[in-house]
Protein backbone atom coordinates (compact mmCIF):
# COMPACT_ATOMS: atom_id res chain seq x y z
CA UNK A 1 0.00 0.00 0.00
CA UNK A 2 2.77 2.41 0.95
CA UNK A 3 4.66 1.51 -2.22
CA UNK A 4 1.58 2.25 -4.32
CA UNK A 5 1.15 5.66 -2.68
CA UNK A 6 4.82 6.43 -3.31
CA UNK A 7 4.40 5.37 -6.94
CA UNK A 8 1.40 7.66 -7.37
CA UNK A 9 3.24 10.60 -5.80
CA UNK A 10 6.18 10.03 -8.16
CA UNK A 11 3.87 9.95 -11.19
CA UNK A 12 2.10 13.13 -10.02
CA UNK A 13 5.40 14.93 -9.42
CA UNK A 14 6.82 13.91 -12.81
CA UNK A 15 3.60 14.99 -14.51
CA UNK A 16 3.68 18.37 -12.76
CA UNK A 17 7.31 18.94 -13.78
CA UNK A 18 6.56 18.04 -17.40
CA UNK A 19 3.49 20.32 -17.51
CA UNK A 20 5.42 23.16 -15.87
CA UNK A 21 7.79 23.39 -18.86
CA UNK A 22 5.38 24.80 -21.50
CA UNK A 23 3.15 26.52 -18.93
CA UNK A 24 6.11 28.28 -17.35
CA UNK A 25 7.76 29.17 -20.65
CA UNK A 26 4.74 30.73 -22.33
CA UNK A 27 3.11 31.96 -19.10
CA UNK A 28 6.14 34.04 -18.09
CA UNK A 29 6.34 35.59 -21.56
CA UNK A 30 2.63 36.53 -21.45
CA UNK A 31 3.09 37.94 -17.94
CA UNK A 32 6.04 40.09 -19.03
CA UNK A 33 4.07 41.29 -22.07
CA UNK A 34 0.77 42.24 -20.49
CA UNK A 35 1.47 42.74 -16.77
CA UNK A 36 5.03 43.46 -15.65
CA UNK A 37 8.51 42.47 -16.71
CA UNK A 38 9.77 42.75 -13.13
CA UNK A 39 7.02 40.49 -11.83
CA UNK A 40 7.77 37.96 -14.57
CA UNK A 41 11.45 37.98 -13.61
CA UNK A 42 10.61 37.40 -9.93
CA UNK A 43 8.15 34.64 -10.74
CA UNK A 44 10.69 33.07 -13.10
CA UNK A 45 13.20 32.93 -10.25
CA UNK A 46 10.65 31.24 -8.00
CA UNK A 47 9.72 28.76 -10.75
CA UNK A 48 13.40 27.95 -11.35
CA UNK A 49 14.03 27.21 -7.67
CA UNK A 50 10.83 25.16 -7.44
CA UNK A 51 11.90 23.22 -10.54
CA UNK A 52 15.26 22.32 -8.96
CA UNK A 53 13.56 21.21 -5.74
CA UNK A 54 11.04 19.15 -7.70
CA UNK A 55 13.66 17.33 -9.78
CA UNK A 56 15.75 16.62 -6.66
CA UNK A 57 12.67 15.14 -4.97
CA UNK A 58 12.00 13.06 -8.07
CA UNK A 59 15.48 11.68 -8.69
CA UNK A 60 17.30 12.22 -5.42
CA UNK A 61 20.47 14.17 -4.72
CA UNK A 62 21.91 13.30 -8.14
CA UNK A 63 18.95 15.22 -9.58
CA UNK A 64 20.51 18.51 -8.45
CA UNK A 65 22.90 18.51 -11.42
CA UNK A 66 20.16 17.35 -13.75
CA UNK A 67 17.93 20.18 -12.51
CA UNK A 68 20.59 22.85 -13.03
CA UNK A 69 21.17 21.71 -16.61
CA UNK A 70 17.40 21.60 -17.14
CA UNK A 71 16.95 25.16 -15.89
CA UNK A 72 19.68 26.33 -18.30
CA UNK A 73 17.89 24.58 -21.17
CA UNK A 74 14.57 26.06 -20.07
CA UNK A 75 16.17 29.51 -20.00
CA UNK A 76 17.16 29.06 -23.64
CA UNK A 77 13.60 28.08 -24.54
CA UNK A 78 12.28 31.11 -22.66
CA UNK A 79 14.57 33.40 -24.63
CA UNK A 80 13.36 31.94 -27.93
CA UNK A 81 9.70 32.38 -26.92
CA UNK A 82 10.43 36.02 -26.11
CA UNK A 83 12.02 36.37 -29.56
CA UNK A 84 8.92 34.80 -31.15
CA UNK A 85 6.70 37.17 -29.12
CA UNK A 86 8.73 40.12 -30.35
CA UNK A 87 8.35 38.91 -33.93
CA UNK A 88 4.55 38.81 -33.56
CA UNK A 89 4.44 42.28 -32.00
CA UNK A 90 6.71 43.78 -34.65
CA UNK A 91 4.76 42.17 -37.50
CA UNK A 92 1.38 43.36 -36.19
CA UNK A 93 1.93 46.75 -34.56
CA UNK A 94 5.55 47.58 -35.37
CA UNK A 95 6.73 50.65 -37.24
CA UNK A 96 9.42 50.58 -39.91
CA UNK A 97 11.83 53.50 -39.93
CA UNK A 98 15.30 54.53 -41.03
CA UNK A 99 17.10 54.92 -37.72
CA UNK A 100 20.45 56.56 -36.98
CA UNK A 101 23.07 54.85 -34.84
CA UNK A 102 23.86 57.05 -31.84
CA UNK A 103 26.24 54.70 -29.99
CA UNK A 104 28.14 51.49 -30.70
CA UNK A 105 29.21 48.99 -28.04
CA UNK A 106 31.78 46.41 -29.15
CA UNK A 107 32.20 43.01 -27.49
CA UNK A 108 35.41 41.53 -28.96
CA UNK A 109 36.01 39.29 -25.92
CA UNK A 110 32.75 37.38 -26.33
CA UNK A 111 32.69 33.78 -27.57
CA UNK A 112 31.03 35.14 -30.70
CA UNK A 113 32.35 38.73 -31.00
CA UNK A 114 29.64 41.23 -31.91
CA UNK A 115 28.49 44.79 -31.37
CA UNK A 116 25.28 46.40 -30.16
CA UNK A 117 23.97 49.65 -31.56
CA UNK A 118 21.71 52.23 -29.93
CA UNK A 119 19.23 53.83 -32.32
CA UNK A 120 17.34 57.11 -32.61
CA UNK A 121 14.69 58.28 -35.06
CA UNK A 122 15.12 61.07 -37.62
CA UNK A 123 14.45 63.72 -34.94
CA UNK A 124 17.09 62.31 -32.60
CA UNK A 125 14.59 60.73 -30.19
CA UNK A 126 15.80 57.34 -28.89
CA UNK A 127 13.76 54.46 -30.29
CA UNK A 128 11.93 52.49 -27.55
CA UNK A 129 13.87 49.30 -26.77
CA UNK A 130 16.01 50.35 -29.70
CA UNK A 131 19.26 48.46 -29.24
CA UNK A 132 20.07 45.99 -32.02
CA UNK A 133 22.80 43.39 -32.45
CA UNK A 134 25.18 43.23 -35.38
CA UNK A 135 28.56 41.98 -36.46
CA UNK A 136 31.63 43.35 -34.73
CA UNK A 137 32.41 46.81 -36.15
CA UNK A 138 29.83 46.26 -38.90
CA UNK A 139 28.41 49.77 -38.39
CA UNK A 140 29.59 53.11 -37.05
CA UNK A 141 27.98 55.98 -35.19
CA UNK A 142 26.02 58.08 -37.66
CA UNK A 143 25.17 55.19 -39.99
CA UNK A 144 21.52 54.53 -40.78
CA UNK A 145 19.71 51.22 -40.37
CA UNK A 146 16.24 50.25 -41.51
CA UNK A 147 14.57 48.71 -38.47
CA UNK A 148 11.13 47.78 -37.24
CA UNK A 149 10.32 48.80 -33.67
CA UNK A 150 7.47 48.61 -31.17
CA UNK A 151 6.24 52.10 -30.11
CA UNK A 152 5.33 50.69 -26.67
CA UNK A 153 8.85 49.35 -26.18
CA UNK A 154 7.67 45.83 -25.28
CA UNK A 155 9.41 44.16 -28.21
CA UNK A 156 13.05 44.79 -29.00
CA UNK A 157 13.74 46.57 -32.30
CA UNK A 158 15.10 44.42 -35.13
CA UNK A 159 16.13 44.75 -38.72
CA UNK A 160 13.45 43.29 -41.02
CA UNK A 161 15.72 40.37 -42.00
CA UNK A 162 16.02 39.30 -38.36
CA UNK A 163 12.25 38.92 -37.80
CA UNK A 164 11.47 35.21 -38.14
CA UNK A 165 8.55 34.06 -35.99
CA UNK A 166 8.50 30.47 -37.30
CA UNK A 167 12.19 29.90 -36.61
CA UNK A 168 12.06 31.36 -33.09
CA UNK A 169 8.97 29.36 -32.16
CA UNK A 170 10.38 26.15 -33.65
CA UNK A 171 13.58 26.45 -31.60
CA UNK A 172 11.59 27.19 -28.42
CA UNK A 173 9.27 24.25 -29.07
CA UNK A 174 12.22 21.95 -29.72
CA UNK A 175 13.98 22.90 -26.48
CA UNK A 176 10.77 22.51 -24.50
CA UNK A 177 10.11 19.11 -26.10
CA UNK A 178 13.60 17.85 -25.22
CA UNK A 179 13.19 19.03 -21.63
CA UNK A 180 9.72 17.48 -21.28
CA UNK A 181 10.90 14.18 -22.74
CA UNK A 182 13.93 14.09 -20.43
CA UNK A 183 11.90 14.75 -17.28
CA UNK A 184 9.19 12.33 -18.36
CA UNK A 185 11.83 9.66 -19.01
CA UNK A 186 13.34 10.23 -15.56
CA UNK A 187 9.89 9.85 -14.02
CA UNK A 188 9.29 6.55 -15.83
CA UNK A 189 12.73 5.26 -14.76
CA UNK A 190 12.10 6.14 -11.12
CA UNK A 191 8.65 4.51 -11.15
CA UNK A 192 10.11 1.31 -12.61
CA UNK A 193 13.45 1.09 -10.85
CA UNK A 194 13.30 3.49 -7.92
CA UNK A 195 15.66 6.36 -7.29
CA UNK A 196 19.29 5.86 -8.32
CA UNK A 197 21.38 4.84 -5.34
CA UNK A 198 24.34 6.88 -4.23
CA UNK A 199 27.73 5.22 -4.47
CA UNK A 200 29.06 4.64 -0.95
CA UNK A 201 32.27 6.48 -0.14
CA UNK A 202 35.03 5.32 2.14
CA UNK A 203 35.34 7.01 5.48
CA UNK A 204 38.29 7.25 7.82
CA UNK A 205 38.28 4.23 10.10
CA UNK A 206 35.92 2.15 7.97
CA UNK A 207 33.50 1.98 5.09
CA UNK A 208 29.88 3.12 5.17
CA UNK A 209 27.65 0.21 6.08
CA UNK A 210 30.39 -1.83 7.78
CA UNK A 211 31.26 -1.74 11.48
CA UNK A 212 34.52 -0.12 12.45
CA UNK A 213 37.27 -2.19 13.97
CA UNK A 214 37.06 -1.52 17.67
CA UNK A 215 40.52 -2.94 18.41
CA UNK A 216 43.13 -0.40 19.46
CA UNK A 217 46.92 -0.84 19.44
Amino acid sequence: MARERSRRRTIALAGALVAAVPVGTFGLVLLSTYVSGGLAWLLGLVVGVAWIVGVVRLVGVVGCWVAILSVALWGGALGEVIAARDAVVLNTTGVTTSARITAAHDHPESKHPDSTYDLADEWGVPIPNGTVYGGLHSHAVGDRLTVRYDPRGVAAARTPDDIDFSKDLAIAGGLDAVLMAAVGGLGVAVVRNGRPRRVPFSRVGGVRGTPRDSAHP
